[in-house]
């Protein structure tokens, strides 16, 4: 890369060409001391850390005293961008590029409080910190997923970028495609998003979360997700399921993002803001999920159980719209008749859309639809436009309240 405008760090196992050009190499144990220190030589010459290739050993975590959970990497508050980039993003998480590997012998030193793999240096709330984080190319593959800790911990971040970051709970564990990793514990993390009216500047590309209780905690405001993924999770996505001290109401976009083979599919919790007094004012966060895919089979999933579909903990807080389309298993199309949120209430503040179904279509069509709540059809036999009222009984109406739930 040569000496501008980065700083260089190669792993134990990269391929050198030229000595010269390398300012760190690390030795295969407890590298995360030396990328810190490449962090804070970037952070004081204004400097890009750049990693080439490589599997870089993450062995500790540290108290970096300042109110935050022990970490092994720390990004500190400069107000202007910290990047990280790596060479090339690896394939899958034994394939060559830069991954950072967390070992079993660190995860047993994780005891009863928060525990990171990567986050920013930390303060009271993340709103307007100074904190500014951008990573490209880099997997985070733990050990195993039977230990509580965060892989990347944006909470304190006021605009961040990640794109082509991936966090894999199973790196010791035979599993994979077709063979399902065990149920994680409670607390194995792979992302955890922002505290809330945050910098507009908040996107995530390619973004994936595989094997873990969460995959990806979203919160924060005007975020932006583009092909993201969670797989083979616990929860595949989280929305407020973390404290937060600011605003959860300007959007969330999920565009091209994939939920598969996930126990439970996205469950809401809390949003809105504060009062003077500090109490929550709950509701109307808008979310929106723009061709989301949902791939649904209980022998492709940790411990082969289905769990919940959508559900909110206070149902009808969240507003927007969700247009998905759902495979029931492989060897399949995608599926008419599937129910994407639980019965409730869960749900009624959004517009969902199962994009198989038709806005026009006969009777036979339109009662072999799963539907969602205030879905329209115009039904070319009857003649009439019918709108869902109720998703568990499957029940139509027309303009004037009259049932349409049999073929006339």
């Amino acid at each position: 890369m040569g000496k501008l405008p980065y700083i260089t760090v190669a792993a134990v196992d990269s391929k050198i060409e030229k000595i010269d050009d390398i300012d760190f190499i690390c030795t295969g144990k407890n590298d995360e001391i030396i990328i810190n220190k490449a962090i804070d030589e970037a952070v004081k010459q204004s400097k890009i850390v750049y990693l080439l290739n490589g599997k870089y050993y993450i062995d500790d975590f540290y108290d970096w005293d300042d109110g935050g959970p022990k970490s092994a990497i720390r990004f500190p508050i400069t107000r202007i961008q910290n990047t990280m980039i790596g060479q090339t993003y690896p394939y899958g998480k034994n394939d060559f590029g830069v991954t950072f590997y967390v070992s079993a012998s660190a995860l047993d030193k994780v005891k009863d409080e928060e525990y990171d793999v990567i986050r920013t240096g930390w303060t009271a709330k993340g709103i307007i910190n100074g904190s500014v984080l951008k990573i490209e190319n880099v997997q985070i593959v733990l050990s195993h997923n039977q230990t509580p800790i965060r892989c990347v911990d944006l909470r304190r971040c006021d605009r961040v970028e990640l794109k082509n970051v991936r966090a894999v709970g199973y790196g010791d564990i035979k599993a994979g495609f077709g063979a399902p990793p065990p149920v994680p514990v409670k607390g194995c993390i792979g992302f955890t998003m922002t505290d809330g009216s945050n910098n507009y500047i908040v996107r995530y590309d390619n973004v994936s979360a595989s094997g873990l209780y969460e995959g990806i905690q979203v919160g924060g405001e005007h975020v932006v997700m583009v092909n993201c993924a969670a797989i083979m999770n616990f929860y595949g996505y989280t929305f407020g399921n973390y404290g937060f001290n600011c605003g959860y109401n300007h959007p969330i976009t999920m565009i091209n993002c994939l939920d598969e083979r996930n126990v439970n599919l996205p469950l809401f919790n809390e949003c809105g803001d504060h009062d003077k007094q500090g109490n929550i004012i709950r509701g109307r966060q808008e979310v929106s999920m723009i061709s989301f895919n949902i791939e649904r089979m209980a022998h492709q999933t940790p411990g082969g159980k289905l769990g919940d579909v959508m559900r909110e903990v206070h149902p009808g807080s969240y507003c927007g719209r969700i247009d998905f389309t759902w495979q029931p298993d492989w060897n399949a199309i995608n599926s008419v008749d599937c129910q994407i949120w639980e019965t409730d209430g869960s749900g009624k503040g959004f517009r969902t859309t199962n994009l198989t179904h038709k806005t026009v279509c006969t009777s036979v069509e339109r009662l072999s639809y799963g539907p969602t709540l205030g879905q329209q059809v115009f039904d070319t036999d009857l003649n009439k436009l019918l709108t869902c009222i109720d998703i568990k009984a499957k029940k139509w109406v027309d303009a004037n309240g009259v049932n349409y739930d049999g073929i006339e």
